[in-house]
């Protein structure tokens, strides 16, 4: 397996949820945010864009998904200004992770906070980069052909060379992901099935048995984001 660290995405305002946090969706025991930490359980540091642990929307302090028992390893923080797309999200999580490995490959793993299932999608792309392919990164693509920039593993230094350039072509907010993706040269790789599908929806949360709020698409009280 070769050495990464990762960016978790778990911020917006998942509007079509009523504003409930996704990260916070409970699936099988586990938050989602806890199922996107114990998918790159091997990686040397994790930068969760997103609440913080005790914020609105974020973990329980010393639950699972809080980095708690991990002293440094899992790092919280959130891009600025707030709510400007994973773009913006991908470049605040990158500037969060420390610099440097004993020289080891700068892979980083980016994978979102609301697939129930992301874990065997991260064990194909760590395997598809184990051959040290000659390129910037390893693309996830669903079983449609779909290209899913937020399962991915890119290089550390050609994405710090595309998000300076996007920040100096107008800003990182707001941007698309196939900005980025367009300023690499990565491979695709199929995703195994149903690895790559998320939760954007009540439907969608109904379809992987995750329970909601009592009222569907009603704003989360505090209490509600740590269940």
């Amino acid at each position: 397996m070769p050495a990464y660290d990762a960016v978790v995405l778990a911020g917006g305002r998942a509007s079509r949820l009523g504003g409930y946090p996704k990260p916070q969706l409970a699936y099988r025991g586990a938050t989602l945010l806890e199922h996107a930490l114990a998918a790159v359980a091997a990686a040397r540091s994790v930068a969760v864009v997103g609440p913080a642990p005790g914020e609105p929307g974020g973990p329980r302090p010393g639950s699972g998904a809080s980095g708690a028992g991990e002293p440094g390893r899992v790092l919280f923080t959130r891009e600025e200004p707030l709510y400007t797309g994973p773009v913006a999200a991908l470049s605040a999580g990158l500037e969060a992770l420390p610099l440097g490995h004993g020289g080891a490959p700068g892979w980083i793993a980016v994978v979102a906070a609301d697939l129930p299932r992301p874990a065997d999608a991260v064990a194909a792309l760590l395997e598809a980069a184990s051959a040290e392919p000659d390129c910037d990164g390893i693309l996830g693509e669903d079983a449609d052909g779909r290209t899913q920039p937020l399962l991915s593993l890119l290089r550390r230094d050609p994405l710090a060379r595309a998000l300076d350039a996007l920040a100096r072509d107008g800003g990182l907010a707001n941007r698309p992901m196939k900005h980025v993706i367009a300023r690499l040269g990565l491979l695709p790789l199929r995703l195994p099935p149903g690895s790559s599908a998320d939760v954007d929806t009540w439907d969608a949360a109904r379809r992987w048995g995750i329970e909601g709020p009592d009222v569907p698409g009603r704003a989360p009280r505090q209490e509600d984001a740590h269940e």
